[in-house]
Order: structure tokens, then C-alpha cells, then sequence
């Protein structure tokens, strides 16, 4: 009785594991850095890929952020660094949680001010219902001492195809929860996580445009670009139905959609044109990220 019990038990874990997801995890693809000199051997351009931990060495990692686990998180800022570039002005976005939990979505409004106030909210652990977060801020614009904390990963990029034309580039900052609802760029994307963890779910260019066009005939907003970080994308029925659609994990008639990607500090994840994406900043502490766009 007991091996009839244990082998129906295996049956059943076998059939479990081969169930079918719509986003498969992203495995981490193995490269070779030998004084500096990147090679990626079995890199694919049309296909996402992860690299584990490859921009440890990067200095906004060590000045920006205490971490002193081995799981590379929690993280949090130093201010004692951070605090001496407060009156420098950047792009915030204030989301507002709704005091009746049965409205559709927070409000979200964007403004401009100083470094400053970001670093104190990301300081205040009180409970809020306002979050801050530092979205989309181009490197170029950053305070020079912040810019260089942030140097182009030329090297890198060349093992990724690129030309050397970077098409832009932007900080994210905040702390969770954050995100940023399915869209796609308008080149290849290199995301490095500075700190914290941010999941991120990428659709095959055809699966994210039938998902992105069908959502939107739903609610009945035909057409559309996905504009990156658009109002209609951070607020109302078509983000709360797009949020809904990327992160449930049934799998619909498409089958397999894309692959699912977890980051912490250090690891880099490679976009290519044309995928779509969508990310969420999860768990606690500080968390930031910068990505460059290149060509």
C-alpha cells in the first residue's frame, strides 16, 4: 500500500511540474569576462536573456546602497552619499492609493522636484497611502557626480550586437511597490537592477501585440501606440486591465506567451526590440534600476 500511495504521489508531482505556464522562467545565460573583455557565446539577439550578477562591479551599487546580505537584498540608501545632490530637480511620479477599496485604480500625477524629497520618502518607513517614484530619469540629466556612478557599459553592449549608438538611457528609483504596466521600446534594452528585486514578464512581439490590441478592444479603446509611462498606461480601466491579463498565470489558446525574469542587485536582463514587457518593483527596501536603450 505504501509504494502504490508513493508512486501515485510521483504521478501526480510529474504531472504538476509539467504543467503549462504562459511565461517560462528565464534561466540565466553564462558569459565570459576576462579583464573586462565581455563574450557571450550562445547569445540569441531575438531572444530576452539574463545575466547573473554580471554588473556587481558597477559604483552607483557600492555608493548609492548599503547591502550586506548575501542574497544581495534588502537594500537600502545612503544618504550620507545621496544627500549632497538633494537640490538637484527630477521627474517624480506620485501615485495615490484610494480610500474606497472597491475604486478601480490609485490617481497618478507627475511633477518635478528636488533629489531630496525622494530620498525622504524612501528614508520614512511610516505607513502611507502616497508612494514617490523616479521614473524614467535620463542619465545625461543626473547631477555629474551621480552620471559617473552610472558609466555606459560600452563593452557589454558590443557583445549584445550594439552598433555603439546609444539610443538613451534612464534611472528608476523608489520603493515597492512600483510598476510599469506592458508595453514595448522602440530599440533593444539593456535593464541592470541596482537594488531591491523587480520581476519582469516578457511577450513574444506577436503575443504582446494580440494581448496589448485585445485588451484594449475590451474596453473599447481601439488603436494606440503603448506609450511608455503614458497616462492612460499608470492610471484607469486600460492599465488595471493590462496589469490583470500580463500577471495571471493561465494559459490561454496562444499557449506559452514569453519568459518571466527575476532581478536582484547586479543581474542585467537583455530586452530585444520588439518584445513586449511589463515590470513590478516587489519586496521591501530601496530599489532602482537603469537601463540604456542602444542601437
Amino acid at each position: 500500500m505504501h509504494n502504490y500511495v508513493a508512486r501515485a504521489t510521483r504521478r501526480i508531482q510529474i504531472r504538476l511540474s509539467k504543467k503549462k505556464r504562459p511565461f517560462l522562467i528565464l534561466k540565466a545565460t553564462e558569459y565570459l569576462d576576462k579583464k573586462k573583455r565581455i563574450r557571450i557565446p550562445g547569445l540569441d539577439a531575438e531572444r530576452p536573456a539574463l545575466f547573473s550578477r554580471a554588473f556587481d562591479h558597477i559604483p552607483a551599487i557600492g555608493k548609492w546602497f548599503t547591502n550586506e546580505s548575501q542574497y544581495r537584498y534588502p537594500s537600502e540608501l545612503k544618504t550620507a552619499y545621496l544627500e549632497q545632490y538633494g537640490d538637484a530637480i527630477v521627474p517624480l511620479e506620485l501615485t495615490r492609493s484610494s480610500p474606497d477599496d472597491n475604486a478601480p485604480n490609485a490617481t497618478f500625477d507627475r511633477f518635478e522636484a528636488p533629489l531630496s524629497l525622494l530620498l525622504k520618502d524612501m528614508t520614512d518607513n511610516e505607513p502611507r497611502d502616497t508612494r514617490l517614484y523616479l521614473a524614467q530619469h535620463s542619465l545625461a540629466d543626473l547631477p555629474e557626480g551621480l552620471n559617473a556612478d552610472l558609466p555606459t557599459p560600452t563593452d557589454f553592449l558590443s557583445s549584445l550586437h550594439s552598433r555603439g549608438d546609444i539610443y538613451a538611457s534612464s534611472l528608476w528609483m523608489g520603493r515597492p511597490p512600483t510598476r510599469t504596466p506592458l508595453h514595448r521600446d522602440p530599440n533593444p534594452n539593456l535593464f541592470v537592477q541596482l537594488a531591491g528585486k523587480k520581476t519582469v514578464r516578457m511577450l513574444r512581439p506577436a503575443a504582446g501585440r494580440v494581448m496589448y490590441e485585445t485588451v484594449r478592444q475590451q474596453i473599447d479603446q481601439a488603436g494606440g501606440t503603448a506609450n511608455m509611462r503614458g497616462e492612460e498606461m499608470m492610471q484607469g480601466r486600460e492599465m488595471e486591465a493590462l496589469e490583470a491579463a500580463v500577471w495571471s498565470d493561465e494559459v490561454g489558446k496562444g499557449g506559452t506567451l514569453g519568459y518571466h525574469a527575476e532581478l536582484r542587485s547586479g543581474d542585467a536582463l537583455y530586452i530585444p526590440n520588439g518584445w513586449w514587457h511589463a515590470v513590478r518593483g516587489v519586496g521591501k527596501g530601496a530599489n532602482a534600476s537603469v537601463n540604456w536603450w542602444f542601437r
